[in-house]
């Protein structure tokens, strides 16, 4: 007859080798549950443009320019980034924008009757954040997004301008080149795209990169009179016909 120890051990025994059975039996079904996180991945390609906004002198806003692009693929959020020589005085290029831009389908002229955008951002900066309004909303591939920006100097390349906004035209001044707007997106994988350059729809007027210094005006010459010839002594009516009185 064994002792009550002998059986107490070999019950505790039993136990154990059951409790490393059944973690080796967990242990496989829970790596085998675990899943690899997905890369987000690069696959959006986006255009557009920019154009000054037809509205913007009787508004005010004489330097306000509008934007329009398009993806190949759906996004969720996009950023507009405008950068302009000079800016960090004023910290930033972007004076205002459009808080609520326009969503058209493809055709670029019909407004979507789904789908709303958001923008939001610090002003004077050089971006602005928008977004669907909606987690996991997308704009459509192919659909377009419409908003405006205003850059506190002129889009294309100028001259700087004073105080009082008088254009500085002394000599060996520098232009402001044109400002670069760029669109950066995050697509529906996650992955964020660009920066994509939005090209101007109009041509800049002619500037040069440093006002001239003038040309010296030639002096003018001073013209010296011709001497007025000496009248000679003119002969009497009798010497020159030879008669006499």
């Amino acid at each position: 007859m064994r002792s009550r120890n002998s059986l107490g051990a070999l019950t505790r025994a039993w136990l154990l080798s059951c409790a490393v059975g059944l973690m080796a039996c967990a242990l496989p079904a829970a790596a085998g549950a675990a899943t690899t996180p997905v890369t987000p991945t690069s696959l959006t390609d986006c255009g557009g443009t920019v154009s000054p906004d037809s509205g913007g002198a009787a508004a005010d806003e004489p330097n306000l320019i509008d934007y329009k692009f398009n993806c190949d693929g759906g996004i969720t959020a996009y950023t507009v980034i405008v950068q302009q020589q000079g800016d960090s005085a004023s910290g930033g290029t972007i004076d205002d924008y459009n808080s609520a831009p326009s969503v058209f389908e493809t055709d670029g002229v019909t407004p979507s009757a789904t789908l709303s955008i958001t923008c939001e951002g610090t002003t004077p900066s050089n971006g602005i954040n928008c977004n669907l309004g909606t987690f996991g909303k997308q704009l459509t591939d192919g659909y377009f997004a419409e908003g405006s920006v205003d850059p506190i100097g002129a889009y294309c390349k100028h001259l700087p301008t004073d105080a009082n906004g008088k254009t500085i035209t002394k000599p060996g001044t520098l232009a402001i080149p044109k400002a670069t707007v760029q669109l950066v997106v995050t697509d529906y994988t996650g992955a964020q795209d660009g920066p994509f350059t939005l090209g101007s729809t109009t041509k800049c007027k002619s500037v040069p990169n440093v006002v001239p210094t003038p040309k010296p005006k030639p002096k003018k010459k001073t013209k010296t009179k011709p001497a007025t010839p000496k009248k000679k002594k003119g002969t009497s009516k009798t010497q020159a016909t030879g008669k006499k009185s």
